[in-house]
Order: structure tokens, then C-alpha cells, then sequence
């Protein structure tokens, strides 16, 4: 297990800088994920953390050793790819033990070695079989028992579950922290899905153009995000955020109309609120802090989504609610938020504190 730390990092692709003075510090044993849209640079990170790409500026240390000069071969550092990459002519077992195969480990050593990772992979049943006679999800467990055979410092992921259905991700996300608890190798995972990044991090990094905006604990992200961007990234369904102006001390709705609310936050510099789905709560339309016209209704069993058309911004106002509550489209209703669940952006993004 390993420390890895990055110093004022950064990376050009021709004349476009991909990677903007990323510093960084991942505490041995820890699960970090990198999470933002896709093209923002996380897998180019991931990249230079391996070796795989080289940097322009900054370093690399790994246990304070510096080794932004090492390949990756010298870096110990295992990689799982989103593509599986196994080798089709190789059965289970030979593709989990080609790397200590190709150092000459001695022949007994490796075949030991080949039956404690398929253990753990729920693997032994399927030694002998090749890549195109398993599954998606099995697949994907032998890519990761041939990292975990080579004893690495660390774990790097590149969006392993992006080509498996949303079953097998959920059942693999659930592997993957098991084998995360259970091996405690410090873990570095990228993804676009914050799904993933919720459930399995102990700290998420959210990077965006080559940036990293925030990181923190998955709870942190969500309850205190740092500016928008943050704020409609984390969570779903994502935020609710509105245009809105203020004006005597009083916060009002821009659109079709304004509407006063009974915030007191006076601030010239406020020009968006934010609430959270789930905080939204459904009344009676004489009651509510605005009032809209149910449009659409998601029921998932577990979880209901309802939208509703405040005629603000041209934009739904998504509530969450128990899957038992019933209602009807086209009705009226009205929408209160707690004052204590509101969020209030400043014209830079930033949220007012």
C-alpha cells in the first residue's frame, strides 16, 4: 500500500492545457475517486499517475519517493482498463497469472497465487474457460485479478464498468468495495458516472476542464458543495437551480413573474438559488412559496419523481417523493422549500455562505 501525492501538475496536448497545476494528496489505503464530465481530463490524470502519459510540469511521489521519471513498469502500479484488455487465445487462469508468468516466478508460486485471487474473484470455477465464454461482469473480475496478483501499491481504475449493463454495474461497484475493504490497496477510480462516485469513495476529487474544483468525503460534496457546477454535478436528480434577483433584502424568482420569497439574504452579487429535490415539499397552492402545474411523474418503485412547471426560467422543478404518494398531471399545487435547505449562488458561482 501507498501514499500518492502530485505537485502543481500539468499536461498540453499541442496548444490546449488538459491539465492545469493539479495538486493533489491520496492517503495510503484511501479510495479516491476522479469524477467530471466526459473530455474534463480524468483519465489523462489517471494517465500521467501511471506512467502511461508523460507530464509537462510538476511531479509525481509515490510513498515520497519521486518517480515522475519511471516508467510504469518501475512504478508498481496495477491498471484496469474500461476495454477488459485480456488476451482472447488465454484461458481464465493464464490471463490472471501472465504478468508473474512473464517474471519468471516459479511455476508452483504462481499456480498458489493464480487459486488465492480467484478465491477472492469468486473466480474457480471458471479457470480454464476463455474471455469470449464469459460474461461482461466476469470479465471485468479477471481484468482485476490480474492487477491484484502483481501485489500493487496502488489500485488505478479507468471507468472499468462504463461497458456493462446497469445490473452488472451495480453488482460490480459492490465487488470492487469489497475487494477495496477487504485488500485496503489505496485506489484511485475515474468515472463520468457520480452514482459510482458516491457509493464507492472515501474522498471524490471533481475535476472540470483540467481542474480540480473540490474534493472531499461523498456527504461533504453534496451538502456543501463549493459552487454550482459542484452543486448540479452532485446528486440525483440533480439540483434545482433558478434565476433569481435580489432586491430590498428579499430574494425574488425571475421569469414569467417574480416571486417574493421570505428568504432575507441581501446580497447584489446573488443571481441563482439551488434546492435539493428530496427538501421540496408538495402543499396546497395557497400554501406554497410558488405555485406550478405537475407535468411529468417518474415512478420507480422505489422513488417517485415528480415535475413540476413553476413557469420560472422555462426549466422543471424536479421534487422527489415517497413512491406511495399519489397525485394527479395537470394539477396546481404549491412548492415550499425550508429557508435552512435553500442555496444561495453568487455571479461567479460561488456559493454565498
Amino acid at each position: 500500500m501507498s501514499s500518492i501525492k502530485l505537485n502543481n501538475v500539468s499536461k498540453w496536448f499541442g496548444k490546449n492545457l488538459v491539465i492545469k497545476n493539479v495538486n493533489l494528496e491520496i492517503k495510503d489505503g484511501e479510495f479516491v475517486v476522479l469524477v467530471g464530465p466526459s473530455g474534463c481530463g480524468k483519465s489523462t490524470l489517471l494517465r500521467i499517475i501511471s506512467g502511461l502519459e508523460d507530464l509537462d510540469e510538476g511531479e509525481i511521489l509515490i510513498n515520497l519517493e519521486n518517480v515522475t521519471s519511471k516508467i510504469p513498469s518501475e512504478r508498481e502500479l496495477s491498471m484496469v482498463f474500461q476495454s477488459y484488455a485480456l488476451y482472447p487465445h488465454m484461458n481464465v487462469s493464464e490471463n490472471i497469472g501472465f504478468s508473474l508468468k512473464t517474471s519468471g516466478v516459479d511455476k508452483e508460486l504462481l499456480k498458489k497465487k493464480i487459486a488465492e485471487v480467484a478465491k477472492i474473484l469468486k473466480l474457480d470455477s471458471l479457470l480454464n474457460r476463455l474471455p469470449k465464454q464469459l460474461s461482461g461482469g466476469q470479465r471485468q473480475r479477471v481484468a482485476i485479478g490480474r492487477a491484484i496478483i502483481r501485489q500493487p501499491k496502488a489500485f488505478l481504475f479507468d471507468e472499468p464498468l462504463s461497458n456493462l449493463d446497469a445490473s452488472l454495474r451495480v453488482e460490480m461497484r459492490l465487488e470492487i468495495s469489497r475487494l477495496h475493504k477487504q485488500l485496503g490497496i489505496t485506489t484511485i477510480y475515474v468515472t463520468h458516472d457520480q452514482v459510482e462516485a458516491m457509493t464507492l469513495a472515501d474522498k471524490i476529487v471533481v475535476i472540470n476542464q483540467g481542474e480540480i474544483i473540490q474534493e472531499g468525503s461523498p456527504r461533504e460534496l453534496f451538502n456543501k458543495p463549493k459552487n454550482l457546477f459542484v452543486a448540479e454535478f452532485i446528486g440525483t436528480p440533480k439540483m434545482n437551480v433558478l434565476n433569481c434577483i435580489t432586491k430590498r433584502g428579499f430574494i425574488y424568482l425571475n421569469g414569467k413573474k417574480d416571486i417574493k420569497t421570505n428568504i432575507k439574504k441581501s446580497d447584489d452579487k446573488i443571481n441563482k438559488i439551488g434546492f435539493r429535490p428530496n427538501k421540496v415539499i408538495i402543499c396546497e397552492k395557497e400554501k406554497g412559496l410558488f405555485t406550478g402545474e405537475i407535468k411529468f411523474i417518474e415512478y420507480l418503485g422505489s422513488e417517485q419523481f415528480i415535475y413540476v412547471d413553476c413557469g420560472i426560467d422555462e426549466k422543471l422543478v424536479v421534487v422527489k417523493t415517497n413512491p406511495d404518494y399519489k397525485i394527479s398531471l395537470r394539477k396546481i399545487v404549491g412548492l415550499n422549500i425550508l429557508s435552512k435547505d435553500l442555496y444561495f449562488f453568487l455571479k461567479n458561482g460561488e456559493v454565498l455562505i
